[in-house]
């Protein structure tokens, strides 16, 4: 009985093995080829069942907002196929770009398929890095830190950049020559005699170019003292009127091993109070209390936006008085 058993089961295996679905695309790749910049371009991709089974398209994935594939129908009968456009946008990139569709089905021999997407973005000026924003490490006062772009473009035979706009209370730009003529590195400096504190701006550089007469960036460095706050800023969002209050500000040495302690901490928002905790490595400043009432003087005078400071105080010379601002919104 085993033996009739056994070997109707070996019958029946390649059917069982056979009624599944199976996962086709075409094409397997795309290249949108050369673009512009923010160009969008279209193409179609056309997903096949060549299975036996129904075939179920259970999720789509893309490793950027670049591409944005939009698909007709979920689940594709044995022998049908559907479309899947993907739109790829050339944003702000240049260069070459590759990326990924991540199609995933029921196919149990091919679960996931990873569509690769290409194309290679023309633009009149590149920069290198490829980011509009010039972001510093956190730098100490008193030091200075040096972030370069490298500047290119084939559409003139010398390429010329001068800054016009930039904070000059706490970066300095130097603008030399690059490789060759059609290239320039321009060097942003954070000022060592910069304030402590998150600094932001926006930066103007005029180029030669007729299609690119201007190249705006920002410019974004947090400088901070012998010891880190966290948060900079305390924001304790939209609290109800009477309502609890616990947060806690992070108080770690820069360079880690440099020895010192809270001494003590103070709040001016009435209803809460402050303390100190000293760890081996980092401190902490805790805050508890309550939400003023909606019908408090304080809260009816600011409409209900309650600002305070919170001041930490220190056993280190360099950094004896630590300040950080306080807000919340009382709900109404």
């Amino acid at each position: 009985m085993r033996s009739a058993i056994a070997s109707l089961l070996f019958l029946l295996m390649p059917v069982l093995v056979a009624a599944q679905p199976r996962l086709e695309v075409e094409p397997e790749e795309l290249d949108f080829g050369d673009l512009q910049g923010h160009e969008i371009r279209e193409a179609v991709v056309t997903i096949r069942n060549a299975g036996t089974e129904p075939l179920e398209i259970r999720d789509i994935e893309s490793t950027c907002g670049c591409t944005v594939p939009a698909l007709e129908v979920r689940e594709i009968a044995p022998g049908e196929s559907t479309r899947m456009t993907v739109e790829f946008n050339s944003k702000t990139f240049q260069g070459a770009q590759v990326k990924y569709i991540h199609i995933y089905t029921n196919d149990p021999a091919r679960p996931s398929f990873d569509l690769l997407v290409s194309a290679d973005i023309k633009v009149p000026l590149s920069m290198d890095p490829p980011k509009s924003t010039v972001e510093f490490k956190t730098v100490k006062i008193g030091e200075t830190s040096t972030v370069t772009y490298t500047f290119r473009t084939e559409d003139v035979p010398k390429l010329e950049l001068r800054p016009t706009d930039w904070p000059k209370e706490w970066l300095d730009i130097a603008v030399r020559p690059g490789q060759d003529p059609r290239s320039v590195l321009v060097d942003f400096t954070v000022r060592p005699d910069s304030p402590a504190g998150r600094h932001r701006g926006s930066l103007k550089l005029a180029t030669n170019l007729p299609t690119v007469p201007v190249v705006d960036l920002e410019a974004d460095v947090k400088l901070v003292t012998d010891l880190v706050v966290t948060p900079e800023r305390l924001n304790l969002a939209t609290l109800p009127p009477g309502g609890p209050v616990k947060s806690k500000i992070r108080v770690a040495p820069y360079r880690p091993g440099t020895p010192f302690e809270l001494t003590r901490a103070e709040i001016d928002i009435p209803g809460l109070k402050v303390r100190v905790e000293n760890g081996a490595r980092e401190c902490f400043a805790l805050i508890d209390g309550a939400a003023l009432a909606a019908d408090d003087p304080l809260a009816v005078k600011e409409n209900g936006r309650i600002r305070g400071t919170l001041r930490i105080f220190t056993s280190l010379a360099s950094s004896p008085e630590l300040e950080i601002p306080v807000t919340y919104m009382i709900r109404r």
